[in-house]
């Protein structure tokens, strides 16, 4: 701070008590001292967004980025043009224009006004265990197998924290459980998917990222006499920017594939 003193030729803070305070000559130069970091914070985006100029950045969960999105994403290849494609993982939607992300794929929407959304589409959410662990029990489409099964536990990714948990399930059943937040907590579905395949317990999870492993008979959805809960996921994408009209359009894009594979907005 002397040093900044020195340079400047000015006095920037004084003691006050056991503290320090900008002098009224500083405190007249913050407004355009804070106008200068936020054209910084915004020359090092501009920065950030040229390095990625031929890059188009979708952002998703992991699980369903490996098992539907990046299986599909030659059949957006015309909306993309010339540019090359990019997944990160989910990201908060406020942080979408700094972190450089052109379209994101969440479960949650957002109010901004630089931000659009459409409905991808909406998904089961479905409890769903190894079929070993079925054996000696009757009645599996009923609620009460539930009441002893070990449960697996999805943790929320960022900006994701909107999926329905055990909780949920069971208080959407009108039923009760002591240790519903109990047992073995996985980052990612598609590793709890395995945990579960592998006998550990029952899990609470989208029945597209399952699907596979409910085709294979590797689980098995139990308790069907409850209904399945749902939860939308969403296409969210800057409305201003060079890449604004590119979104818009594999945005649509992507719809128009979900729709292609059956998928509605009422259910999957």
């Amino acid at each position: 701070m002397r040093q900044l003193e020195q340079r400047l030729g000015v006095k920037l803070v004084r003691r006050q008590g056991n503290g320090i305070v900008l002098t009224r000559i500083a405190e007249a130069a913050l407004p355009d001292i804070d106008r200068g970091f936020d054209a910084l914070a915004a020359g090092l985006r501009r920065l950030r967004f040229e390095r990625r100029a031929d890059t188009f950045t979708i952002s998703a969960d992991p699980s369903f980025a490996s098992l539907w999105l990046a299986p599909r994403l030659g059949n957006v290849r015309a909306a993309l043009g010339k540019l090359d494609v990019r997944i990160v993982v989910s990201i908060a939607l406020d942080s979408m224009l700094e972190e450089g992300v052109d379209l994101a794929i969440s479960y949650r929407n957002s109010s901004a006004k630089y931000l659009a959304s459409a409905d991808l589409f909406t998904e089961r959410v479905i409890p769903a265990c190894a079929p070993v662990l079925l054996r000696n029990r009757f009645g599996q489409d009923g609620a009460a197998v539930l009441d002893r099964l070990p449960l697996l536990h999805i943790d929320p990714t960022m900006g994701d924290d909107v999926y329905p948990t055990w909780r949920d399930w069971f208080t959407a059943a009108g039923l009760q459980r002591k240790d519903l937040d109990h047992g073995p907590r996985f980052p990612l579905t598609v590793l709890a998917a395995q945990a579960a395949i592998s006998g550990m317990g029952a899990l609470l999870a989208s029945e597209l990222v399952l699907g596979q492993h409910l085709v294979s008979n590797h689980l098995v959805e139990i308790a069907r006499d409850v209904p399945a809960l749902t939860i939308r996921r969403r296409l969210v994408w800057p409305v201003d920017g060079p890449k604004a009209r590119r979104a818009a359009a594999v945005a649509a894009a992507l719809a128009a594939v979900a729709t292609a594979d059956g998928l509605r907005l009422n259910g999957s």
